[in-house]
């Protein structure tokens, strides 16, 4: 059976800094019509940063939409022209300050296909022991923590880590290694 939608119009809604909202027009396969909003966005790369000890390094942020500070693994949006591999070495120095040593693609994800053509590309980074000085962006506020494998989990069983992008790549990985140990 052919799902597919076929589009006859959309207008741009909105254009901001990180992203744009389109409204399309779209015809579905048995002739009805309806609109879909959709989110357009260029990516970003979600890194599960490991340091040479075993620990991993994450990151506490305050996240406005929700109004809480979540633990999370390092991510970030992707500048235009940037391979995901730059943008995952990028986004680990800036935020932790650690220097990705290794990258290994883990896989990628569709967090809100519903109304968003956003892709996250997850890597798993072996790390330097010791990071240097933090990078931020102008706009983030952010502090890294350093924590083992049994921490994660426990984070995980107590709710303590709710973001969906971390939890992915925390489990993707762990599924992929068999175990919370280097690859």
């Amino acid at each position: 059976m052919d799902l597919t939608e076929k589009t006859l119009s959309v207008k741009r809604v909105f254009e901001g800094r990180a992203l744009t909202i389109d409204v399309a027009e779209i015809e579905m396969p048995n002739g009805r019509r309806s609109t879909r909003e959709i989110v357009r966005h260029r990516g970003a790369t979600v890194i599960l940063g490991q340091r040479p000890d075993g620990k991993f390094v994450l990151v506490r942020q305050y996240r406005r939409s929700i109004e809480e500070t979540l633990l999370e693994v390092v991510a970030g949006g992707l500048e235009e022209g940037e391979s995901v591999e730059e943008g995952a070495r990028r986004e680990m120095e800036e935020e932790s300050g650690y220097t990705v040593e290794s990258l290994e693609k883990v896989g990628v994800i569709v967090p809100c296909p519903g109304y968003s053509e956003e892709r996250l590309h997850l890597f798993y980074a072996r790390l330097s022991q010791t990071p240097n000085a933090q990078r931020p962006d102008f706009d983030e506020n952010l502090e890294p923590v350093v924590m083992t494998a049994a921490e994660i989990d426990a984070a995980l069983d107590s709710g303590a880590l709710t973001d969906g992008k971390s939890i992915a790549i925390w489990l993707m990985w762990r599924r992929k290694t068999g175990s919370g140990q280097s690859c």
